[in-house]
């Protein structure tokens, strides 16, 4: 059974479909909740393991073309390879743009720890390992106190949060669509943040953005 939920400003389903609902007026995110694939959280695994997870990379990439993408010659290669491609395809195909921006994060630290919106018009994020993308919903946050947070105060001392049990977070393997505060017409852009990651693994995060 498919299992959806929806407010006013963000989308969550087990149904690709889902991911249309970004060009809703009112919409600020949407969530596809997929399932792990054992194969490239194997391979991730073993790569740490041995040390050959790197820094990550970044790359420009032409949907519907072969890549060969800087990942270690491990089992489980090819799964990872495909899904970025993939969801390159996906992203493409919902913004029309003709290459896309990618970049593989593998983090330490959190990236952007604290609650923030992106200068970007739609950006798509997938944590393959590590606690996913955190968001703050609309309805639970002062924007005004947006900058004040950025800046560095903390969140809770800024006023952003007003309700911090509202805070959501994207499954492992999930696919998240995040308007930025240059997407036409938006409120601000989608509020949200990097989760810390466990101290014996980084996450493993894909962020895809459009190029025109």
């Amino acid at each position: 059974m498919t299992a959806t939920h929806a407010t006013a400003t963000q989308h969550a389903s087990d149904n690709l479909a889902v991911l249309a609902a970004i060009f809703e007026t009112e919409a600020e995110l949407c969530l596809y909740r997929r399932p792990p694939d054992a194969d490239i959280a194997g391979y991730l695994s073993r790569a740490g393991l041995e040390g050959r997870l790197g820094l990550g990379w970044r790359r420009v990439l032409t949907p519907g073309e072969t890549h060969d993408l800087p990942l270690a010659e491990l089992p489980g290669r090819a799964a990872l390879q495909a899904d970025i491609a993939w969801l390159c395809e996906l992203y493409a195909t919902l913004t029309g743009c003709p290459r896309v921006g990618a970049r593989l994060e593998v983090l330490r630290q959190a990236m952007c720890p604290r609650f923030h919106a992106d200068r970007v018009g739609l950006r798509l994020l997938c944590c393959y390992q590590g606690p996913g993308t955190e968001w703050l919903p609309d309805a639970a946050a002062d924007r005004s106190q947006l900058g004040a947070a950025a800046q560095g105060l903390a969140d809770e001392q800024s006023g952003l949060i007003l309700d911090a049990a509202a805070i959501g977070r994207a499954p492992p393997f999930s696919v998240l669509l995040l308007k930025g505060s240059q997407w036409p017409g938006a409120r601000g852009g989608a509020i949200h943040r990097s989760p810390p990651p466990a101290p014996d693994q980084p996450r493993v995060l894909l962020a895809l953005d459009a190029i025109w």
